[in-house]
């Protein structure tokens, strides 16, 4: 009797060890947001000359270096009423809020995970401009590539677009240019190979 007792005790401890282990080795959010900007892990198989590429996945990045980044990162409008100047991508309220939220999703993620960022720059009577794209680290290289930048947002679109955020996702990889802007990269970036949307900085210099 005093051994099935035992025993149902050693068995429930294990139990609860297994489950709270589990629990302890997953400790880390998928999404981290601040105001209009989030960033997340995402799922998403990246291609080059055919191969999935593999994250180096996790990744330890300084807050400084991705600031210096995000504010490197400029592009150029197309079309019929463009702007001749080069523009800066991100806004210096996005960059502060958004480099913190970085450093942390790459700090947790996995090699299949890439990391997605939406941001959204100020108002200007009752609209804003969207920027998203996707960062990962592979042959000791950080790539950024772009699905929306300062795309127009309505008040409406960017309710909508919150509500819809958890359940869609794109993959900028898959795109290799945009009717409305192109990348500038500028030093110690380069554009990759067929893609207007894509940056590459090498992490070893």
């Amino acid at each position: 009797m005093k051994n099935q007792k035992l025993k149902r005790m050693v068995l429930f401890v294990g139990i609860i060890c297994v489950i709270f282990g589990c629990g302890l080795g997953n400790v880390h959010a998928d999404v981290y947001k601040d105001g209009l900007i989030t960033v997340k892990h995402e799922e998403l198989p990246v291609k080059r000359d055919g191969q999935r590429i593999q994250f180096d996945h996790p990744h330890k990045l300084t807050g400084d270096f991705v600031t210096k980044v995000l504010s490197d990162i400029y592009y150029k409008e197309k079309g019929l009423f463009k702007r001749k100047e080069t523009l800066k991508v991100f806004q210096d309220e996005e960059i502060k809020k958004s480099v913190p939220l970085i450093v942390q999703a790459f700090s947790v993620a996995i090699s299949t995970q890439a990391i997605a960022v939406t941001s959204y720059s100020y108002r200007m009577i009752l609209s804003d401009k969207k920027n998203y794209c996707t960062l990962f680290v592979a042959d000791r290289c950080l790539n950024i590539v772009f699905g929306r930048v300062h795309m127009f947002q309505t008040f409406n679109d960017v309710m909508s677009e919150k509500k819809r955020y958890l359940i869609t996702r794109e993959n900028p990889a898959k795109k290799r240019r945009s009717s409305f802007w192109k990348l500038i990269p500028s030093a110690g970036q380069r554009i990759e190979p067929g893609h207007e949307n894509w940056l590459i900085v090498d992490l070893s210099k």
